[in-house]
């Protein structure tokens, strides 16, 4: 039984250190010939300051920052996955990287 809680730990702290969109830094998101990318911005390691910066260069459009935080990173984060939740759900193809 031992060996079975070691396993299964194991494999849940796996899981937990994989990459996934919730704590990706950026996103390419396509629809047709238009791509936009969605980035999380940070000055330095800290979580904050932060901002989110989306990108309609193929759109001539450049970038612009939508959201900023001084102290809170995770704002950031939330902001950007909502974003890249939204355009999927817009029917835009998005990839986290």
């Amino acid at each position: 039984m031992q060996k079975l809680n070691s396993i299964g730990l194991t494999v849940i702290l796996g899981v937990l250190i994989l990459p996934t969109a919730a704590n990706a830094e950026s996103w390419i998101c396509e629809y047709g010939n238009l791509v936009r990318e969605i980035s999380v911005e940070r000055a330095t390691t800290d979580p904050a300051p932060c901002s989110v910066a989306y990108n309609k260069e193929s759109e001539g459009l450049g970038s612009s920052v939508l959201w900023t935080a001084q102290f809170d990173g995770a704002y950031c984060d939330y902001k950007a996955n909502g974003l890249a939740e939204k355009l999927t759900g817009l029917g835009w193809s998005c990839t986290a990287f």
